[in-house]
């Protein structure tokens, strides 16, 4: 129920080529003639272009940091834009260490010989050598030889089997990711709507295993500044969840809130909250006005207005309803029951003009200890920065340009317990000066979820946020030359 968002000009961190042409790339002219007609809490976003990159955490990788760990957020959330595509995108591949990836290349380059000398060159054995070889070349961001490889798999696959064989899919979508991750997002369109193509024709136009295509190509059309084209993949992915099951199928409710988040993440939050109100009705219609399934729902609702940072009683409202069904539904439910509470400890933090207690916070906390995972969640939960309404950082001389000068602001600073910062100061910054004072802006008017030790808040110190943006080149050079006045 929590997300971040994103803007494709800023990044925040939370401390703790060679083109090849496919065979059917004809099929990605089509998609774009189209498009030519046609967390932790959600940070708000707004609809200019940002300059920001993904989030990631450390050591978590998506939970908080601790205290005096070093947090990377999306610039391009804190500057109020949407994160990236939700569920089922893929994940850049994580680097190996230096020798075992050395290894791994050369281990797979000799497979490779061997097996061609063994099994000939169109043999099954070569193409799972070649996608070996491939995968380790990624991994050590060896791109255009990567490239190079999964289309030798590829090939060899559609001589051994057929143009559309089931055996190209994993490839191709292997060879959109590689090309993704190497910034070559027209390229990685095309793989992958050719993978859809093949996944289509074996599987059946309304297989759900083109979704994780679906959603690859609306991550790489967004780095392409293609955004209606992007949303146009979110909606196929719903339809077909809608075609394949009943309207009251858990199926299809979690493709509306899917859907629902992506239209978050893109900051168009009443379309959101749009989603969610349909999926009460169905609730509602289907399996009556006193169903746990409405939770969800509601929970959106309340947070999607949080982090558009209004505070509407329809919001808080939302929230209510939601614990008013956990409490008074026969089975208890920690977990969702202690979720419902930080929520609404959220909008406390967020919207109160006087401090806040901790009295939803405490009573999360204690629920969790009747969960499996709920010292984990705890430190998730309540250690370290975690928004609860995100003030957008200024756009100002940032550029949505993928090439574009990179530069980063890491800040330090404190909480008090109602979620307010302090002690703000900045540590380090590349270009000096150049978002510094707007990044200080930022972490001063955001609100924090209060951190909690043994259930009780506590003051937290020395916590850090690292912003990464893309700058224009023109506020590069406008600041070197006010630097050297």
């Amino acid at each position: 129920m929590e997300s971040m968002t994103s803007s494709p000009a800023i990044g925040v961190s939370f401390h703790r080529q060679r083109r090849w042409l496919l065979p059917f790339v004809w099929l990605t002219a089509g998609l774009f003639a189209a498009a030519a007609l046609a967390q932790p809490a959600t940070p708000p976003a707004n609809t200019e272009p940002s300059a920001t990159e993904p989030a990631t955490a450390v050591p978590s990788g998506t939970g908080p940091a601790t205290n005096g760990a070093t947090v990377t957020t999306d610039a391009a959330a804190d500057a109020g834009a949407a994160e990236p595509p939700p569920a089922e995108t893929a994940v850049p591949a994580e680097p190996v260490a230096a020798e075992t990836a050395v290894s791994a290349v050369t281990a797979n380059e000799r497979l490779v010989a061997s097996n061609e000398q063994q099994f000939g060159k169109n043999s099954l054995p070569t193409a799972e050598a070649y996608f070996d070889l491939a995968e380790a070349q990624r991994h050590v961001r060896e791109y255009e030889a990567a490239a190079k490889n999964y289309l030798a798999a590829i090939e060899i696959y559609r001589a051994v089997d057929g143009a559309f064989t089931s055996l190209a899919i994993n490839p191709l979508t292997s060879l959109g990711d590689n090309y993704h991750e190497s910034g070559d997002n027209l390229s990685a369109v095309s793989a992958y709507t050719e993978a859809r193509t093949v996944s289509r024709r074996v599987f059946g136009l309304l297989s759900e295993r083109q979704i994780v295509l679906l959603d690859r190509m609306s991550r790489s059309l967004l780095d392409l500044n293609q955004s209606m084209e992007a949303d146009a993949q979110q909606v196929e992915a719903l339809r077909l969840m809608e075609r394949n099951y009943p309207p009251e199928s858990d199926q299809v409710l979690a493709g509306i809130y899917k859907y629902a988040s992506w239209l978050r993440d893109r900051g168009q939050f009443q379309l959101e909250r749009d989603q969610y109100t349909r999926a009460l009705r169905i609730i509602r219609e289907h399996y009556g006005k006193e169903n746990v399934r409405q939770v969800e729902p509601l929970v959106g609702i309340g947070n999607s207005f949080r982090n558009q940072r209004i505070p509407d009683g329809q919001g808080i409202g939302a929230l209510q309803d939601a614990l008013t069904l956990l409490l008074a539904a026969p089975e208890h439910d920690p977990l969702s029951t202690a979720v419902v509470l930080r929520d609404l400890g959220d909008w406390a933090v967020a919207f109160n003009k006087v401090g806040y207690d901790g009295t939803e916070y405490r009573r999360a906390w204690e629920l969790l200890g009747e969960v499996a995972n709920g010292e984990q969640l705890r430190g998730e939960w309540f250690t370290g920065p975690t928004y609860v309404l995100r003030e957008p950082i200024s756009l100002r001389g940032l550029s949505e340009e993928q090439d574009a000068p990179r530069g980063h602001v890491l800040v330090s600073f404190d909480l008090d317990r109602t979620g307010q910062s302090g002690n703000v100061a900045v540590v380090e910054s590349e270009p000096p000066g150049l978002k510094d004072e707007a990044v200080l802006r930022h972490i001063r008017r955001s609100r924090f979820r209060p951190q909690l030790a043994g259930g009780e808040l506590i003051n937290a110190s020395a916590l850090a946020l690292q912003f990464n943006f893309r700058y224009s080149l023109d506020a590069v050079v406008e600041q070197a030359e006010e630097s050297q006045r």
